[in-house]
């Protein structure tokens, strides 16, 4: 992989962000190759500097395409389905600047937007439910993840994660000194580190990896944890 940068796992499937080559990567679960979309530019099945990946409830898969200002929405076969691309405000058209997505249970849709600091939050149909300005408190969302109670924001530089209710609202933060990536589900929060990983749900478990990974970011699918580094995609089976 060439600077992999976001991973996303369904029940049968794993999606990669592959950043260096501009496309989406498609493997099973034993991290066989099944499929690449795209190459860069600016046509659908195409990306420019992809940067996110969320394919949450296995029925659609969305990529933030961040130099075209769009997300782009494929099915579970890898057809297009639309881009999301902009908003109507006051008379004009506000054009996305898409960094980070994440998708809940639902189908609904949470959505960075860098330009205009601003989160947005679309129905299954994509028609925008609410929007909200990110809080002063952070200065940079590097990850978005959602449960079905709050929202968590990571700030790599600050080592904080942030954590909204899901109508924006600031709602307290925890430390995350050391952590490279984290992922969210309904049992509890996963922090990884260079040589290991936290699992917290009221207690805290730690494993040790035995080597050093530089994780770009970590998806969690039953007892299996996929951590993606810049070239390499590792698989941990974990109890918790």
């Amino acid at each position: 992989m060439d600077n992999a940068t976001s991973i996303s796992i369904t029940q049968n499937h794993i999606y990669v962000v592959e950043q260096g080559k501009h496309r989406l990567l498609k493997l099973d679960h034993s991290g066989k190759l099944l499929d690449t979309i795209g190459g860069r530019g600016s046509g659908n099945y195409q990306f420019s500097k992809p940067v996110d990946v969320d394919a949450t409830n296995g029925l659609k898969i969305f990529v933030t395409d961040y130099n075209n200002r769009r997300v782009q929405v494929f099915d579970r076969r890898g057809q297009f389905l639309s881009s999301l691309t902009a908003r109507n405000s006051f008379g004009s058209t506000d054009r996305y600047q898409p960094t980070e997505i994440a998708v809940n249970n639902f189908g609904e849709v949470y959505l960075v937007d860098e330009d205009q600091e601003r989160v947005f939050h679309f129905d299954l149909d994509y028609n925008l439910l609410d929007e909200f300005r990110i809080p002063s408190e952070i200065d940079k969302i590097d990850d978005l993840l959602v449960s079905s109670t709050q929202l968590i924001a990571f700030e790599h530089e600050t080592n904080t994660l942030h954590k909204l209710l899901l109508n924006g609202s600031y709602n307290g933060f925890i430390p995350a000194e050391d952590v490279q990536s984290v992922a969210v589900s309904e049992e509890g929060l996963w922090m990884i580190f260079d040589n290991r990983m936290e699992f917290e749900n009221g207690d805290q478990k730690s494993v040790e990896f035995g080597i050093s990974i530089d994780a770009k970011d970590v998806a969690v699918q039953r007892s299996a944890i996929f951590i993606l580094a810049d070239n390499a995609l590792y698989k941990i089976i974990f109890s918790p």
